[in-house]
């Protein structure tokens, strides 16, 4: 008679197996192993250690698909920045004063103490002016950090050949290393929430942290190695330069393999080129693959539908920008009344402003936004203005329909009832835009759900002014119970 296999478990998706089987003519469970043989055994047991060191619990299961591809290449980014940190620490100890036999303690301290300052002083400042940006674009930001870190050691290097202007280089560059600390701390806990797909962010963290220790201990000792090989610092530069380059290229590798999921500014403006002009929505992989890494480049929203987007902006800042009357305000309130959003459109200043609601969610944001980008396509499209999406368009085959074709219909259609549009108030495109995201936003929501993006949060740029405002066609009537439309 065969055994009879009672119960069957594993130690996480990578972990040791054990099955339980009952013999013929046994009443006892008889435990086997996976692992039949001694040495098997050991090399699973040290492979397991190590797993329960470096990598998170539940691994792979516990993160994302991501994960193995951007910690294989941040490993090897950090471990050549960490050299390349061992080369400039001579040149930093020259700076100081350190071997100079003119160099007074007091000198010294006065420089290292300006150094640390700089760097404070940076790190507020930067926090202070991007610090709102470094969620959504972590993936630029992370780059532009260790490009600036490279930037500033490759200054520190300098320091021999400069003394007497060591104080103001030393300053210089711990002013760009502070810019790189906050940077690069704020956009790694960006990633980390990214990463830990089951609510484990301080595990994913903590493990990080352990696999970059090791990863710097593991470096320092090959710079060690290196500065006692090249003495009096020969060869540095060749040095520098080669583990420089291995660190760009490894960033760059790492922030390419993140497959973001949470739509920021970018994002939205990508899926709304492919759902606009043929009616599909990318998957995030698609879309993280043409994503922009560098800071300051990318599509934006006004490269997309001709205006720039500010959402969660000030009533008064709209109004002045866009030279609206109340009787203006009234107007677009009535229009937009059935929506949790209110799009003002400044059109000489190329601009459209989305005042949001208090409590407002993630569905109104994104709405507000596919709106605004809508009514600026069609605003365009009323003035003969050429955009991106609208070429694109004008490429395809005409028999196919899309978004954007039917837009472009309704804005001619709509524009030769002479509804009575001004300057101020384009009110054909508004009505031909409103039109189609009635119909078109519903789908467009859908498929981003279907595709595996989140919905439920947001990384899209977004100011704090929050409004209430009044529904103006039900409380404004006149004696005889009649709105100002009816008569």
């Amino acid at each position: 008679m065969s055994q009879q296999i009672i119960y069957r478990e594993q130690y996480g998706a990578l972990g040791r197996r054990i099955v339980y089987v009952k013999p013929p003519d046994q009443t006892t469970l008889v435990r086997l192993s996976s692992s039949l043989t001694l040495p098997t055994s050991f090399l699973e047991s040290i492979i397991q250690f190590f797993r329960q060191v470096f990598l998170p619990q539940g691994y792979p299961d516990s993160v994302s698909d991501d994960y193995y591809r951007y910690q294989l290449w941040d490993t090897l980014q950090a471990f050549c920045s960490t050299i390349t940190g061992t080369l400039t620490t001579q040149a930093i100890m020259k700076g100081v004063g350190v071997g100079d036999t003119a160099a007074t303690p007091f000198a010294a301290a006065i420089t290292w103490i300006l150094k640390d300052g700089t760097g404070m002083a940076g790190r507020i400042i930067f926090a202070w002016i991007e610090g709102t940006r470094l969620d959504g674009d972590c993936k630029k930001w992370r780059l532009f950090a260790d490009a600036l870190n490279d930037s500033a050691m490759a200054l520190e290097l300098l320091l021999p050949m400069f003394m007497e202007y060591s104080t103001y280089i030393l300053c210089i560059s711990t002013g760009m290393k502070s810019v790189v600390g906050v940077a690069g701390g704020a956009t790694r806990a960006a990633i980390t929430q990214h990463q830990a797909i089951r609510n484990n962010m301080a595990d994913v963290s903590a493990k990080d942290g352990s696999q970059e220790t090791f990863v710097n201990l593991c470096a320092s000792i090959v710079g060690i190695i290196i500065l006692a090989t090249f003495d009096e610092g020969e060869f540095v530069w060749q040095l520098f330069t080669f583990f420089t380059i291995i660190h760009l290229f490894a960033n760059y590798k790492a922030v390419r393999s993140l497959k973001m999921v949470t739509l920021n500014n970018e994002r939205l403006n990508l899926l709304l080129l492919t759902f606009l002009s043929a009616e599909t929505v990318s998957s995030p992989e698609i879309v993280n693959n043409h994503e922009s890494v560098i800071v300051g480049t990318g599509l934006s929203d006004k490269d997309l539908c001709g205006f720039k987007i500010i959402l969660g902006a000030s009533l008064q800042n709209a109004v002045e920008g866009a030279k609206l009357s109340s009787e203006d305000i009234k107007l677009l309130i009535n229009f937009y009344r059935s929506k949790r959003y209110l799009l003002i459109m400044d059109v000489r200043g190329r601009k459209i402003y989305a005042c949001l609601p208090q409590g407002e969610k993630t569905v109104d944001v994104v709405q507000s936004y596919f709106h605004a980008v809508t009514l600026g396509i069609a605003t365009c499209i009323s003035s003969g203005r050429d955009l991106v999406v609208i070429n694109k368009v004008k490429s395809r085959p005409s028999t196919k329909t899309c978004p954007l074709s039917r837009l472009q219909t309704a804005v001619i259609r709509i524009t030769g009832t002479k509804q009575g549009g001004s300057m101020r108030i384009p009110i054909e495109a508004m009505i031909a835009a409103d039109e189609v995201v009635s119909k078109e936003f519903p789908a467009f929501m859908e498929a981003t759900g279907k595709q595996g993006w989140s919905i439920d949060s947001h990384h899209i740029t977004v100011d704090e002014w929050r409004g209430v405002w009044s529904n103006f066609s039900k409380i404004e009537t006149s004696e005889d119970g009649e709105t100002p439309d009816e008569k």
